[in-house]
Parts: C-alpha cells; structure tokens; sequence
C-alpha cells in the first residue's frame, strides 16, 4: 500500500525552537487525509481548479485541516484560495505556505507521490482538528493610499500617480536614503504594504522589484483597495508571533491541550530580523509540545472564522491534539 507524501522544499526547516538551513523534517500524520493536486497554477482557470480541488472529496466533519504547499514562485495563489473557499467555504482550517526559495531558479520544490513538481500546490485534507492563527507584527508608518490601478501582483498606479514615485518618495523621507534598483530588496524589506481589512490585521505585501515605474509585489494586491506603508522591529515582530501562539492554542482549546505545533514563517522574516530571528523562533514553544515547522515564501491561513488568506512576512502557527 503506498503511503500518501506531501511536502516541498524549503529556505529552511524548525524543530524544538531551532532553525536548520540544511536537513529533512519528517512527519508522520496519525490519520485519515485525501490528498489533490492542482497543475499548472499559472495558467490554470477557476473550473479547472475547482475540479482538482474536488478529489478531496466529502469533509471528514468541520473544523478539519487542509495542509497547503503551492509553488511560491508562481502565480494564480490568490485564485487558487478562492477556488477552494468556493467549494467549501469556511468548513475547513487551511494551513501551509509556499515552496522554493527567493531569489533561486525556479524548478520543482513540491514533494509528492508523483514526484518533485514546480508551478503547482498540493493539498492534504487530514482528519485532526485544529486551532490556527497568524500574525505579522508590522505597524503603519505612512498612508492610506488607494491602489488605482493594479493587475494581480503588480502595482501600477497609487493615488492615480505611478506606484514607485509614490513609493520612493516616502521610504527615503523615513529612511534617509535614496531608493535604488541595485538595492531595491534590501532596503524594501524593511518596508512592506499593508492591505486594509476591516477589524482584523492588514495582510502584509512585500514589493520584491520594480519594473519601470511599477512595484511588483509577492502576492495579489487587488485595485481598489486601501494600502499603508509598514515597518517593524525585533520586538513588534516577536511579540506578534507570540500572539499568534496564544491564539492557536486558544482555538484548539474545544478539542484538547497542544501535542504538536506546526509553524509557518516567512522566509523574509529571517532576511529583516538577522540574528533577532533565532529569538524569535525560540519563543514558539508550548510545554508538552513538539514544535515543528518551515520557512516558507508566503504563508497560508484559514482560521474558520475569516476568508482564506495568502500572507507575506508573518507568521502562521497550527495547534494540534496529537
């Protein structure tokens, strides 16, 4: 009988409040699961998603879990929550993140029974509740600002004004320095969009290169919406983590005490936090629990009570009763 893998390859892996840039996480899920796989993500339509999502057939009961790897270097993974929102609404608890790493070539980073796959996200239906949180910890320095024109990742036009004038204009005001192509990443990190949501955190976007005069973001960034410009530090971004800690924990309190935690964190956490990202990390940890987990490019999160969401530099956290 063959047994059903899902996973990717990662920037990095956490076990026990550490970080390792090199080894293998395994992890044995004591359950029922149902496993889908979306191909081609980039050029895929709604329909055709829909249909791959659909082999995880009937739900277990509510309040399940669906692990989700995507490619983090494609497209379409906004859609791709919205195909799986449609077909179940809020019924499950979604967790996962993207697979690769910044900045590499892009070639296969999904592991699963049919191989090492790229520009596609697998999905794993497991039968175990559990209580899942996210926060990010970035705070408002400037804005609002109204995304005027956009298409899926790409910002064109902010307060009807090329997205990079107005950019640039306010990172060096507050950094002091002139923003620069050959430094763009370097100093942007520290700088990211946040989309405004009404009662609960922003969703954080990070402008990852230019091009001409637009900002080219990870992640869809929808026209029409409010943005602010962020920033962080060690202790706002430790703190938030913590938090989501604590919330995870509260949401699995119906079914149980914390056996394992899984953790999603952004790669580009570690990239802004430096040496500050290892206390970070070492503070993800419940007595009685075995604390596992990823760097990932973006992360995923359906806590049950909110639209499923494709974040930037946060941190997601799954709580689970085994």
């Amino acid at each position: 009988m063959q047994v059903p893998i899902f996973g990717g390859v990662f920037p990095a892996i956490l076990h026990q409040g550490q970080l390792y840039e090199r080894g293998t996480l395994l992890i044995g899920i004591p359950a029922k699961n149902r496993i889908a796989i979306v191909s081609t993500l980039h050029d895929a339509y709604e329909i055709e998603m829909d249909a791959a999502i659909s082999e995880l057939g009937d739900p277990f009961s509510p309040g399940r879990t669906i692990f989700l790897w995507a490619d983090g270097l494609t497209k379409k993974l906004s859609g791709l929550l919205t195909a799986l929102h449609n077909q179940y609404g809020l019924t499950y608890r979604i967790l996962g993140g993207g697979t690769g790493s910044p900045g590499s070539t892009h070639g296969p980073s999904l592991i699963t029974n049919e191989g090492m796959l790229a520009d596609a996200a697998v999905l794993a239906l497991v039968d175990l509740p559990a209580g899942i949180a996210a926060r990010h910890g970035w705070i408002k320095v400037a804005g609002p600002f109204l995304v005027t024109r956009s298409s899926g990742n790409v910002i064109y036009t902010l307060n009807w004004r090329p997205a990079l004038q107005v950019y640039r204009s306010v990172i060096e005001d507050i950094a002091g320095v002139a923003l620069e192509e050959s430094h763009f990443y370097k100093l942007t990190q520290a700088f990211p969009f946040g989309i405004q949501r009404y009662g609960v955190e922003r969703i954080v976007r990070e402008p990852i290169c230019i091009e001409g005069e637009h900002l080219i973001c990870q992640g869809d960034v929808p026209e029409g919406t409010l943005v602010d410009i962020l920033t962080g530090s060690e202790t706002s971004l430790r703190v938030a983590a913590e938090d989501a800690l604590f919330q995870a924990e509260n949401h699995l309190r119906p079914y149980g005490s914390p056996r394992t935690l899984f953790i999603c964190e952004s790669a580009s956490r570690k990239s802004f936090l430096q040496e500050g990202f290892a206390r970070e990390v070492a503070a993800l940890k419940l007595p009685g629990a075995e604390s596992v987990g990823v760097l990932s490019v973006g992360e995923f999160i359906c806590n049950g009570r909110d639209y499923p969401a494709f974040l930037n530099k946060s941190t997601v956290i799954g709580a689970f009763p085994v």
